[in-house]
């Protein structure tokens, strides 16, 4: 039912229905126990999805086209409708022992898919209706118990795990997402594959403290509509993260917080992740300019990697209990790379300050964040100064983390080289309910890295977005945006996009909305 083209008029009309509703990101829920007796629990879980998406003027008016090997093909559609569906059933056990912790386990897979045209970026990544049916995760771990209380650890407050796996630092800002959800995967807007395909995690916790070693590999792919191109350069990293939190209220009826394994339950947390890119590949579109001795700017943000060094602090939440409705959020990394093939030099940082009208009717908030992806300003130069986003993911705080902007935030930056102005006002009019406006205004960082861009105006942005949390098992989504191209970044397509002269004098607009059900 989603292979064909879905019809404007009656996504339009879902859009709005959903947005009077309201919508809201996948809601929690316990999971179904299949099996218990003594120490051994086994549980079943199962999340599924789809979104149905509207996109008049897409690319300002270009419209959206295919990829034969790296160069636009064919033009796809100037209105692109199309859907995104995924299924994810999950399996876990674990054996809890008096005296050796708890060992557990989890298998669970997905099949996803991408109907009618595809997702509206420049260079569609998703066109030809893909689907696949893949392993998401696979691990193993153990938990220490009350094994190592002497120590001064918490109870499980060791916790060692391994396989193929999702793991996040904070918000997802640098780390939370090892797979590319496009391509033969689809699922470019909803990314519900987040899983590493390789990992090895130490998490250990003390009071309010919690600390992490990890090893990952991402999930890359070589996309089977697109020949030659990986999704993302396959990358192996190692390294650590140390945070301090404090946990949020305890309500009664509920299990007590545990900020050291739940980011939902602090309120509030700062903490510094460092790691060292292992390997990467470096070659291809993944070395400067397609090789590793040409040193000129990057065909790709995720070039560059091999050897590189990551440093990074964050903060979030509410630190100051004297003022309970307001909030921050930041988040500073620096890249260095040094070696003899990839010299690197970039940065990205946001501030994000908030406050809630806690005791108004609707509790309206309204939140400002200013994030900076470095560009490089002297692209002939020997040195690389774009920012490489590494493994962010889109809603980990709802919509405009990390894919900032339902249009321009998806299909037209990657986080580097762009400086985003984000406005937010969101209100509750139920507790079940919540409703957004988001406003974006979005500058090239660097204007001399990309040819023939004189301009630093690359587009704005508003977008009006509503939560549902219809049951603890089931959450519907909608959104409606509108977007305006830039000066700067009409002559960046028309000067680097094949083939030249695309109009884009059109208002971009898109209408999405999204059904989740989890148990």
């Amino acid at each position: 039912m989603f292979g064909h083209d879905l019809r404007s008029r009656s996504l339009i009309s879902g859009a709005i229905l959903s947005a009077v509703l309201g919508l809201a990101a996948a809601p929690a829920s316990a999971d179904v126990s299949l099996y218990e007796q003594g120490g051994l629990k086994i549980d079943g879980a199962f999340t599924g999805g789809v979104t149905l998406f509207t996109s008049p003027g897409a690319q300002f008016g270009a419209g959206s086209w295919n990829n034969n090997v790296g160069v636009p093909g064919k033009r796809v559609t100037g209105h692109s409708n199309w859907s995104e569906t995924f299924l994810h059933p999950e399996l876990k056990a674990s054996y809890e022992t008096e005296e050796y912790g708890t060992f557990y386990g989890d298998v669970s897979g997905q099949f996803t898919m991408t109907g009618g045209h595809g997702d509206p970026s420049l260079i569609s990544t998703t066109y030809g209706r893909p689907w696949m049916v893949e392993l998401e995760n696979l691990y193993g771990g153990w938990k220490s118990g009350k094994t190592l209380v002497g120590l001064g650890l918490d109870e499980n407050g060791l916790d060692l795990s391994g396989g193929r796996q999702s793991f996040r630092v904070a918000d997802g800002f640098l780390i939370s997402n090892g797979t590319a959800n496009q391509g033969k995967r689809g699922m470019y807007w909803t990314q519900s594959r987040t899983a590493f395909a390789q990992t090895g995690v130490a998490k250990l916790s003390s009071d309010n403290l919690r600390g992490d070693l990890f090893y990952l590999q991402n999930n890359s792919q070589n996309s089977v509509m697109q020949p030659g191109l990986f999704d993302n350069a396959k990358t192996r990293v190692i390294g650590g993260n140390i945070e301090i939190f404090g946990n949020v209220d305890k309500v009664e009826g509920k299990p007590a917080p545990d900020g050291a394994s739940n980011y939902a339950d602090r309120k509030w947390y700062g903490g510094m992740t460092v790691f060292r890119v292992a390997s990467a590949d470096s070659n291809g579109v993944y070395g400067y300019n397609g090789t590793q001795t040409n040193y000129t700017v990057t065909n790709t943000p995720s070039s560059a990697r091999d050897g590189m060094t990551v440093f990074s602090f964050h903060i979030g939440g509410n630190p100051l209990p004297t003022l309970p409705d307001f909030s921050i959020y930041g988040n500073a990394v620096k890249e260095n790379n040094n070696t003899r093939n990839a010299k690197v030099d970039a940065n990205a940082y946001y501030i994000e300050p908030g406050y809630q009208l806690s005791d108004v009717l609707w509790t309206p908030k309204l939140s400002y964040r200013y994030a900076h992806f470095s560009g490089d300003k002297n692209p002939n130069d020997d040195k690389k100064e774009a920012y490489d986003p590494f493994f962010y993911n889109a809603i980990t705080r709802g919509f405009g983390t990390w894919f900032i902007g339902e249009i321009v935030g998806n299909y037209v930056i990657g986080n580097s080289n762009v400086n985003i102005h984000q406005l937010t006002f969101s209100v509750n009019p139920l507790d079940t309910v919540k409703l957004s406006v988001l406003a974006y205004n979005y500058q090239y960082a660097a204007k001399t890295q990309l040819t023939g861009v004189r301009s630093a105006d690359l587009a704005r942005e508003i977008d009006f977005a509503a939560e549902w949390t219809i049951s603890d098992n089931v959450a519907l989504s909608a959104a409606f945006g509108a977007a305006k191209a830039g000066r700067g970044y009409k002559q960046n397509v028309s000067t680097n996009s094949s083939p030249a002269g695309l109009p884009m004098d059109k208002t971009w607009l898109l209408g999405e909305t999204s059904l989740v059900v989890k148990f």
